[in-house]
């Protein structure tokens, strides 16, 4: 169960299972716009915003290229 007061910003779980078959479980991080309005909406003076949203564009290049690279492993 995740905590109503945390946001989860990347997860990927690589699972195989009992058919010996791998399963990627992915939640990808919402869009740095998203993020920043939120913030912005919430308190539009907080000082790491900035850093929040590149931390999220960071993770959305991050994960789209794990993502590619794990399905080009498993797909051989």
């Amino acid at each position: 169960m995740v905590d109503d007061r945390k946001a989860i910003l990347f997860n990927l779980n690589v699972l195989l299972n009992t058919e010996g078959k791998i399963e990627i479980n992915f939640e990808g991080p919402p869009s740095p716009e998203q993020i920043e309005k939120a913030f912005d909406s919430w308190d539009e003076g907080f000082e790491h915003t900035k850093k929040i949203v590149s931390l999220v564009e960071y993770l959305r290049d991050y994960s789209e290229l794990v993502y590619k690279d794990i399905n080009k492993i498993i797909s051989v």
